[in-house]
């Protein structure tokens, strides 16, 4: 894990600085208060800061026995996110097509019985209970509208 670390801290300088280089390209100020660079670049580097931390903490700290553990995760871990990406990029394709109650539904049906490996009856609670709570709180109370299909829901 110190390995892995060690690397993760120093993409995410690297990344860092791309972002404080980008934010540096942007005007400083508006006519009135900051420009659209102020906060690019202060993320910039308060992303530094914490990548030089995790880099700093884990060059520090001792190997142990568990460093021998493998950094990628193992087949049925990258099955996991091959899934859950497969899975968000058809509900985004179908989202016009089944609406966002019916396709958000699916989806979570799907991330829980494919992914999670969960069983019906707690998979159907809950893809129930989430779907209506975001019909409730989108469509209800906030009156936003929600992509429906061609039936209308």
């Amino acid at each position: 894990m110190k390995k892995a670390e060690m690397i993760t801290g120093i993409v995410l300088l690297v990344l860092s600085g791309l972002v404080i280089w980008g934010a540096l390209q942007m005007p400083p100020s508006a006519s009135f208060g900051p420009g659209a660079g102020f906060l690019p670049f202060w993320l910039g580097v308060l992303l530094t800061v914490l990548a030089t931390i995790l880099f700093v903490s884990a060059w520090k700290r001792p190997a142990n026995d568990k460093e021998a553990e493998p950094v990628f995760p193992g087949k049925q871990a990258l099955f996991a996110i091959a899934s859950v990406l497969v899975g968000v990029a058809v509900y985004i394709s179908l989202i016009d097509t089944l609406g966002y109650l019916v396709d958000t539904f699916l989806l979570i049906v799907f991330l829980m019985k494919v992914v999670e490996r969960e069983k019906w009856p707690l998979t159907l609670t809950i893809s129930v209970v989430t779907t209506g709570t975001l019909y409730v709180v989108f469509q209800v109370l906030l009156k936003i509208t929600l992509p429906s299909s061609t039936f209308g829901f």
